[in-house]
């Protein structure tokens, strides 16, 4: 759900120790109130401060004696500037966090359990409004850690002129076979039939994970006891097949943004990307008409990757009660609804998607259509280490160095090294 840059800069900095928390402020009133609290999140967007604005005015109509403050952390060093601001003691009383990081943050204690907030009587049928596995995203075995509200879906862009003038367009997305022979038959001279993301810093296995939970498989088993894999080698022969065949860019070659440039030029006919790449498309249209798609249905399930941001509260907070009537505006339908459509991302209420993107087809077609498939990532406090820790395995099979199953078993025990 960030940039494309910020995601590189992101891996690249995880492991750093500190950093300044808070770098932009909003200008809504800061005038004495009986209560004040503080929001931090990253930015969606060059108007942020401007759309969290009108969500903070809203907030003031109903809540006049609580004043907002609204912070934002960089992408690129969200980790350290959070570890940094719960280390300070003060953190902000509102967090929004993503399904990658927040786990960790709540294994250490930093967040407040919101089980009994969201078991509240009058907010029950805003509750159910929330999607169960976006829920399921947001809570472990020790509790709830935030309301679900926004996200980004990893969709496939395709290009029907290239597949329609290949004879591919009513196939490709029948099996994966189907989907590797149209890209032979798609694959000409400086034009690719398919493309994958192949590096840990493009976050490479947003793309892999659909075709793993295809196959029934994740990073970790059922009650997160081990890992989660078994099943998955053939989804994996699938996309090292992929690369042998000389179909996608080779390894390294070619980074994300490179892949999505190659798209909107017409030399990528089967392109893996994000939702929110639909608004660039839209507001610069390519020279060919396009459509967005999922991978082909694998052997268990038809699935769509996707990835969320929860609103937590921090444990540290004097101020619950009104971070928490603060969250529940922020997450109701008029507010998120429009801060989705205004940074282009996907909401998971399904209350409101008829009322959504009305004037961006493509956009309703992943919330209507996708969301409802998302199976998103296990949140455990240790799932961006394992993914970083098993992408070499993935990078190294790509290019032949192992097979499927080898691939695999070795992600397999890296995966149960680090539980």
């Amino acid at each position: 759900m960030q940039t494309l840059l910020a995601r590189r800069d992101f891996l690249k900095s995880s492991a750093a120790l500190c950093a300044a928390p808070l770098l932009l402020t909003s200008d809504a009133s800061l005038a004495a109130a009986s209560k004040h609290i503080t929001i931090i999140k990253g930015p969606h967007s060059a108007n942020e401060v401007k759309y969290e604005d009108e969500i903070i005015a809203d907030f003031k109509k109903k809540q006049p004696d609580v004043d907002v403050t609204f912070t934002t952390y960089d992408w690129a060093n969200m980790n350290p500037q959070l570890t940094a601001a719960f280390a300070s003691g003060s953190p902000p009383d509102v967090l929004y966090l993503v399904d990658l990081i927040y786990p960790g943050f709540a294994k250490r204690g930093l967040l407040h359990d919101m089980t009994q907030l969201v078991a509240e009587p009058g907010w029950q049928s805003e509750r159910a409004a929330i999607e169960p596995f976006a829920w399921n995203l947001a809570k472990s075995t020790q509790g709830l850690w935030g309301v679900p509200v926004l996200g980004a879906v990893y969709n496939i862009f395709v290009n029907l002129d290239l597949l329609d003038a290949a004879g591919v367009t009513g196939t490709w997305q029948r099996s994966y076979d189907d989907m590797l022979a149209a890209g032979k038959k798609l694959t000409k001279g400086d034009t690719y039939g398919i493309s994958f993301r192949t590096r840990v810093a493009d976050f490479a296995f947003w793309d892999w994970f659909p075709y793993i939970h295809n196959a029934g498989a994740d990073i970790l088993n059922a009650d997160w006891s081990g890992n989660g894999l078994a099943g998955a080698e053939p989804a994996m022969q699938f996309i090292i097949d992929v690369h042998k065949a000389g179909v996608t860019p080779k390894i390294g070659s070619v980074d994300w943004q490179g892949q999505f440039d190659l798209f909107k030029a017409g030399k990528i006919a089967i392109y893996h990307g994000e939702a929110p790449q639909i608004s660039d498309l839209l507001a610069k249209p390519p020279g060919f008409k396009w459509d967005v798609a999922s991978v082909p249905p694998g052997p268990k399930a038809q699935t769509v990757m996707g990835n969320f941001g929860i609103m937590c509260i921090a444990e540290a907070s004097s101020q619950k009660d009104a971070a928490w009537e603060f969250i529940k505006h922020w997450a109701s339908g008029p507010e998120v609804g429009r801060f989705a459509t205004e940074v282009n991302l996907q909401v998971v209420r399904s209350d409101i998607v008829g009322e959504l993107y009305r004037d961006a087809p493509p956009m309703k077609k992943v919330q209507s259509e996708f969301v409802p498939r998302v199976r998103g990532v296990q949140p455990h406090p240790k799932v961006l280490q394992m993914l970083q820790s098993i992408w070499p395995v993935a990078e190294q099979a790509y290019i032949g160095g192992m097979t499927g199953a080898q691939a695999i078993a070795e992600m397999s025990k890296i995966i149960d090294g680090l539980l």
